[in-house]
């Protein structure tokens, strides 16, 4: 796994969003040096290795606790971004002795029903059988993936994590944005309920609002980290 690190003291190991990389959190990192900053590309991404075989959000956490094995980290701060945090809350589950605590900002990996998805779901299927292939409702990172990329994609946003966050014991800090389209604030404030213990912040802006100002990230970060 390839991986970016900045900074000394305190292990946090970043986790970036589907179709990012580690780099997305360099600005914050930069501005983190009392703490040793791990920025890791996942696999499928940036200078890490493609994909051989489709995976599960499992895999991904498992990729991240062979990480932290390798790299002797025993007690670490996650901050996930997105499909980071659906990697972060199944390491948390399965693996709390590593996991000292986590920052989520606009978090995934929580389901609810919805008739006007199932019914598009269903029409997919249904034109597919007859060979017709209608990409007119699927989603950028869909298509912006391909061969078992995408096939990892429809596995992760398939799956409803909320019985590996009824699991995650450590603090935990739930950011999100109010007017995030992408994992609109219902996301956070389920994972909010099913996370005991755990913090909710609600900012204004969308799905990378902190990213747009990496200095209030970064302080966010150092004050929960300490």
């Amino acid at each position: 796994m390839y991986f970016v690190k900045t900074g000394s003291g305190k292990p946090i190991v970043f986790l970036h969003g589907w179709g990012c990389d580690g780099s997305v959190f360099l600005p914050v990192a930069k501005r983190l040096p009392d703490f040793t900053c791990y920025l890791v590309d996942l696999d499928g991404f940036g200078k890490s290795q493609e994909l051989a075989a489709s995976k599960t959000v499992a895999d991904y956490a498992a990729d991240v606790y062979a990480f932290l094995c390798e790299q002797d980290l025993e007690r670490v701060t996650i901050v996930g971004h997105s499909f980071g945090c659906r990697v972060g809350i199944v390491l948390a589950a399965t693996h709390s002795e590593r996991v000292e605590r986590m920052l989520f900002f606009a978090p995934a990996g929580l389901r609810r029903f919805s008739l006007k998805r199932w019914l598009r779901v269903r029409m997919y299927k249904l034109k597919k059988r007859f060979g017709i292939v209608d990409e007119s409702h699927a989603s950028a990172d869909w298509l912006n993936s391909s061969g078992t990329l995408r096939e990892t994609f429809v596995k992760v946003v398939g799956e409803d994590l909320s019985h590996y966050a009824r699991r995650v014991s450590c603090p935990v800090l739930i950011v999100n944005g109010r007017k995030d389209e992408a994992t609109p604030p219902w996301h956070a404030k389920k994972l909010h309920r099913l996370v005991k213990g755990s913090s909710l912040v609600f900012v204004d802006g969308d799905h990378f609002a902190l990213f747009r100002s990496p200095k209030a990230f970064a302080e966010t970060i150092s004050l929960f980290a300490e």
